[in-house]
Formats: structure tokens, sequence, C-alpha cells
């Protein structure tokens, strides 16, 4: 935990303004800046994407957003992602499986107003074909907006690690 607080605060400090940059003019104009509610923010779009009921997933997609997922599977736009995790949850294969081993994710701002955020989990008795496959060590990325104050997942990749 320290150490994550340690990594906002530097980025935190990495997104002040150069000194030789125009200032503007009024508190309105201001570019905006990285805040803890930011923070906040992004950890809840990874707990909904990850446990979040299909309402609460779809509110956190943008409309034009994009998931590559570990299978090579390219899904475009909020209702085409959110119909696909409707029928992968009501999978009986996947339904059976386990989530394991979850690291907290972990965030980097770009900008203020743009983040990737990377995750592992691992996912255990998840049957494919009527197998039940090798414990999965998956790795993914998001990337997320803050668009007029709200936070959107914008693209999404899955992987697999392999041998």
């Amino acid at each position: 935990m320290r150490v994550t607080l340690v990594l906002i605060a530097l980025l935190l400090l990495g997104c002040k303004p150069e000194e030789n940059q125009a200032r503007p003019d009024s508190i309105a104009e201001a570019a905006p800046t990285v805040t803890a509610r930011d923070t906040l923010a992004i950890f809840n779009i990874v707990n909904i994407q990850t446990m979040g009921t299909p309402e609460e997933r779809k509110s956190i997609w943008a409309e034009d957003g994009r998931w590559l997922q570990a299978f090579g599977r390219v899904f475009h736009g909020r209702d085409t992602i959110n119909n696909f995790i409707k029928k992968l949850h009501a999978d009986p294969g996947y339904r059976v499986s386990k989530r394991i081993n979850a690291g907290a994710p972990e965030i980097r701002f770009l900008r203020p107003d743009v983040a990737v955020v990377h995750q592992y989990h691992e996912r255990e008795g998840q049957k494919i074909n009527d197998k039940v496959t090798p414990v999965r060590k998956i790795n993914t990325t998001y990337i997320m907006t803050r668009e007029n104050g709200t936070w959107l997942l914008r693209d999404k990749v899955t992987m697999d690690e392999r041998q």
C-alpha cells in the first residue's frame, strides 16, 4: 500500500506544469489534475469490470470501447462488449471457474485525463470444450479516459501468459 501511495505521489508531482509554460488567467482555464478521487474511480472501474453486475459493467465502458480478449476475438462498442460478457458469464464452463491470486491494479497516469492500468490474476477450473484448462495466468491492460469528469474504460487487452 505504501509503495502504491508513493507511486501516486510521484505521478502527481510529474503532472505539474512546467514553470516556463503559459499560465491560465483563471482557475476555470486550468488543466485538470490527477486527484485521489481519480485513482479511486479507476479502482472502482476495475472492480466493476471483474465483479460487477451487467448494468454496472455497461456503465463503465465508453460508447466506442474496444476489447481484445485472450482468445483473439475483438469486440467493438459498449453494447457488443457487454453482450459478450453476459454470454461469457452465463457459460457453464466459465461459471465453474474461480478467479484466484488477483494482484492490485497498477495505475499509471499518462496525462491527468488518461490512465493505463495493468492487473494480473489467475483463473482455475475453467472448462473449454468440456476440458478443464490448466490454471490461466492472465494479464489485463486497461486504457481509461476522463471525459466530462467521468472516467470510462476505452480499451481492454487480455492475454494469457505462455510457457
